[in-house]
């Protein structure tokens, strides 16, 4: 997960004074790049290991999705050359150890947290405990499932590496995103944004684009939404072929910058 090294500059002033390393001791973090070296220095020999942790752990990426009873199928069933890995956790946020499992392995695997108030998904797959850590392969009738109690970053890794000859990795194409992590894509009427305006409207060919614009998402009632698909359907039924009228909502104050063109 991380790679700890140490240089004595006594014996390697070359590195050092190559470095810039001027204070002792000096802690110093190599993010992926683009990002910047980061140093900290205490003028102490005792390594602050809290201070250290925290500033390589948010280098850490997340290629996880979080999975709920509505984009489990999509994302389960998206990508079936690449095994679903998931994570049933009573945690609000992503481990430390499954965001770096999860960037490791982003060509090979595809990685999905479930929290413990899913409880449909948890009885779906026999999950009594938490954490729970399975593996879904495409055609496999029953999850490979992790039975130990060590969820440490080497002890995961171990397991997945296991069973990685059945998972004729080296057959996998270039990585596809999952729609599950797009939920603008499943959902009846979507809401516009920065982050999904490119599938919805902006590259979408032959589209038309009706946006509902109000101040705020609560004025978007079931009565609203309900409204928005009648008149899409009706619209659908009448225009001549080769356009689409594509429905979507706009929050101004969640995407002021974005609405704002409008």
């Amino acid at each position: 997960m991380l790679r700890v090294g140490a240089v004595a500059c006594d014996d390697h002033a070359a590195i050092c004074t190559k470095e810039g390393i001027t204070e002792f001791p000096t802690y110093r973090i190599y993010p992926p790049f683009p990002a910047p070296a980061q140093d900290h220095t205490t003028g102490e020999t005792e390594l602050d290991t809290d201070k250290i942790k925290k500033m390589s752990y948010k280098h850490i990426g997340d290629r996880t999705v979080q999975i709920t009873a509505q984009n489990h199928d999509v994302f389960k069933d998206d990508n079936p050359g690449k095994p679903k890995v998931l994570l049933f956790t009573d945690k609000q946020k992503v481990p430390i150890t499954f965001r770096a499992l999860s960037t490791y392995f982003d060509k090979t695997l595809e990685f999905g947290m479930i929290k413990d108030d899913e409880t449909a998904l948890a009885a779906k797959y026999k999950v009594k405990k938490f954490p729970s850590f399975i593996i879904l392969k495409q055609g496999e009738k029953k999850p490979l499932v992790y039975d130990g109690d060590d969820y440490s970053y080497a002890a995961l890794f171990e397991f997945i590496n296991v069973y990685s000859e059945t998972f004729v990795f080296d057959q996998v194409e270039e990585a596809v995103e999952s729609r599950a992590s797009k939920p603008w894509l499943s959902e009846p009427v979507p809401f516009l944004s920065k982050d999904s305006a490119n599938d919805l409207c902006l590259k979408k060919d032959g589209v038309l684009c009706v946006i509902y614009a109000v101040p705020e998402a609560k004025q978007f009632s079931h009565d609203v939404v309900m409204a928005m698909l009648n008149t899409q359907d009706a619209f659908t039924s009448k225009i001549e072929r080769g356009i689409t009228f594509m429905f979507m909502r706009l929050d101004m104050s969640a995407e002021a910058d974005f609405g704002s063109i409008f």
